[in-house]
């Protein structure tokens, strides 16, 4: 029998269902919250760390700056990694060298000499690739945090390596499904329309505080690199619908690890803090960041390239009497470019601030011809370059101006163009950037010497070395003489350039260069006059050969300055015993200077006794330079040089 319909259960039943409604909603939103909020609290701390990890690959490159022997360098590290090891939830800290051998560690010294090889330090030893997640050695614990950032110290790659205890990340992660737990607690309590009105409004609330809280800098109150994210590109919209100029500065404070680690994290702290408190002073409209650990930009609207120099250097002022060093990129927004542009020109800006030592500024547009912008094309470009080794070798004769003859050939290494690279020195600032500067000179080398068979009867060869490749050592350290040796020419007929611009790295090359001539080889130290170190590396270097920049020998027939250093250096060089080559004769004019030079009333003897650029011969790949050496020039400016030299005395 079918018992008849009541309609007294409806209330109840639907009252269940509404609560159940809601609470169904309420676990489906807070699911959904716990999720996000997880994933960007995780994203967070990984993030945090990275800066932290690039911050101490700065340290290190550092130290290996400073350092003149490689064994104190690697034992400064280890001492590092020791004070980062105490960090709290670090379990590792490793430096590996390119073989995958452990060369430093923090806390347990019984890693040192082992193998650790995977795939992620594979990675960045071979192609400079990051890593930032959970551990993904399968015999660890995968929820631990593992981080690999690639750095060249010394001219070497290592890998360094740091895994933290996942227990700090699940400590957030608890307190914020503890925090929707109670939230949601609260809402059920209050209980129906009361607690749609009343909670749905306290739900807002928290979230615009979340909001406001996800987008600043918890340490300095400074917006932080996520509403730095959202605003640049803002920024730059609203310049170029309105035309208005638009300048990005970078700054980062000098050896801000050091500091930190020498007394502490509350000492650090203080200093950020006073950078905040600086950068705040500018004026209305100017927006700061803490982008990274100790990284900051500053967003200039409306100000021009002048008025961004003269905020530049209130800047430097201000920062100076807070006793903060710092250096500083700046770059002024191009019409028809993007933000992306932007920051990589500031970014630029700064690395070269940071090159020159420090505590100074850099406007891209002053340095725009020395920089490389970097993109990920051109790096994918420069390793393309490694791995598939397709470049050319042009050959620039250099005269004996005084015999009239052949002194040498200098090999010009130039890559493909469709690497698209602006020429020679782009493909080298890239490789130096990704630390493979050893291996494209090398390859250069290589190249070079092909020429071997068909070099003129004593001739000389001259190839230029970096003094990055110079400082690397190791058991390949005798790579040169093999390579030499493998094409059958004598060490004797080889002459080793290297700039007098040497980095911060004099022992080390100092060292190089006198084992390569203990091998047979002939230096030259090529473009003096540029630096400020040239008559320190003439003393130091004992070279047969000194090769005056072609900025100093074009300048000086018309600019007493430039004529005054050409003198002093050639005057200086030919005292020591060197043979001075002047570089970039590139016409009469030039030509008859230095042929005063040689006559005139400044010495009885010549002081600049070769020359070399495009009045005496250009570079070509296609010279027959087993023929007589008038003929390396080609028809056309053989008779020219020729008339030229038959002028000298």
């Amino acid at each position: 029998m079918r018992l008849p319909f009541r309609s007294a259960p409806v209330r109840p039943g639907f009252a269940a269902r509404l609560v159940f409604a809601v609470l169904a909603s309420f676990a489906l939103a807070g699911a959904g919250g716990y999720g996000l909020i997880s994933r960007q609290i995780e994203q967070r701390v990984i993030s945090g760390h990275v800066k932290d990890q690039r911050a101490d690959a700065r340290s290190f490159a550092a130290i290996g700056r400073r350092e003149e022997r490689h064994e104190a360098t690697i034992a400064e590290i280890d001492e590092v990694l020791h004070a980062i090891h105490r960090r709290p939830g670090t379990l590792e800290t490793l430096l590996i060298d390119e073989h995958g051998v452990v060369r430093a560690a923090g806390g347990d010294a019984r890693a040192v000499g082992e193998i650790d090889r995977d795939s992620r330090i594979d990675g960045a030893l071979s192609h400079g690739q990051e890593y930032a997640g959970r551990e993904a050695d399968e015999t660890a614990d995968t929820r631990d945090l593992e981080f690999v950032m690639p750095l060249v110290i010394r001219g070497k790659r290592y890998a360094y390596e740091m895994t933290l205890d996942h227990a700090s990340l699940d400590g957030e992660l608890r307190g914020a499904r503890h925090g929707l737990l109670y939230a949601g607690l609260l809402m059920f309590l209050l209980g129906g329309g009361a607690f749609y009105v009343a909670g749905g409004r306290s739900l807002l609330s928290s979230h615009r505080l979340a909001l406001h809280r996800a987008t600043r800098d918890g340490l300095t109150d400074l917006p932080n690199q996520r509403a730095f994210h959202q605003d640049l590109p803002a920024a730059v919209k609203t310049a170029a619908r309105h035309g208005d100029p638009l300048v990005l500065v970078l700054l980062d404070a000098d050896d801000f690890k050091f500091l930190n680690d020498r007394h502490g994290h509350p000492y650090g702290d203080e200093v950020l803090r006073r950078i905040a408190d600086v950068l705040r002073e500018g004026r209305a409209g100017e927006t700061c960041y803490r982008i990274g650990g100790d990284e900051f930009a500053l967003l200039l609207p409306r100000t021009d390239a002048v008025a961004a120099r003269s905020r530049s250097r209130r800047l430097m002022r201000a920062l100076a009497a807070a006793n903060v060093q710092m250096s500083v990129g700046v770059a002024e927004l191009s019409p028809g470019r993007g933000a992306d542009l932007l920051r990589r020109e500031a970014d630029a800006a700064l690395y070269e601030a940071k090159r020159r030592g420090g505590n100074g500024v850099v406007h891209v547009e002053d340095v725009r011809s020395e920089v490389v912008i970097t993109t990920s094309q051109k790096l994918e470009a420069i390793h393309r370059l490694l791995e598939e080794q397709r470049l050319d070798v042009a050959y620039q004769p250099i005269w004996n101006l005084q015999g009239h003859e052949l002194l040498g050939l200098e090999a010009l290494a130039r890559p493909h163009a469709d690497y698209g690279f602006e020429g020679p020195a782009e493909a080298f600032d890239l490789a130096e950037q990704v630390g493979r500067v050893p291996q494209l000179d090398k390859l250069c080398v290589a190249r070079a010497v092909e020429i071997a068979p068909r070099l003129p009867e004593g001739a000389l060869l001259f190839v230029n070395l970096s003094p990055l490749t110079l400082d690397v050592g190791g058991e390949d350290e005798d790579w040169l003489l093999h390579a030499i040796e493998a094409v059958g020419l004598a060490p004797s007929r080889v002459v080793i350039e290297v700039t007098e611009r040497f980095g911060g790295r004099t022992a080390g090359v100092v060292k190089c260069l006198q084992r390569l001539r203990e091998q047979g080889f002939k230096l030259a130290l090529d473009d003096v006059g540029t630096g400020n170190s040239g008559l320190e590396m003439l003393r130091l270097v004992d070279a047969e050969f000194v090769k005056l920049d072609r900025s100093i020998v074009s300048a000086a027939p018309d600019d007493a300055n430039a004529r005054a250093v050409l003198l002093a250096m050639a005057t200086f060089a030919s005292h020591t015993g060197a043979f001075v080559i002047a570089e970039g004769i590139e016409d009469e004019d030039v030509l008859e200077f230095i042929r005063d030079i040689h006559q005139g009333a400044f010495s009885r003897e010549a002081i600049i006794g070769g020359g070399q650029g495009y009045g005496l011969g250009r570079p070509s790949t296609e010279l027959d330079v087993a023929s007589a050496p008038a003929e390396l020039l080609g028809a056309p400016a053989e008779a020219r040089t020729r008339e030229f030299l038959a002028r000298v005395p």
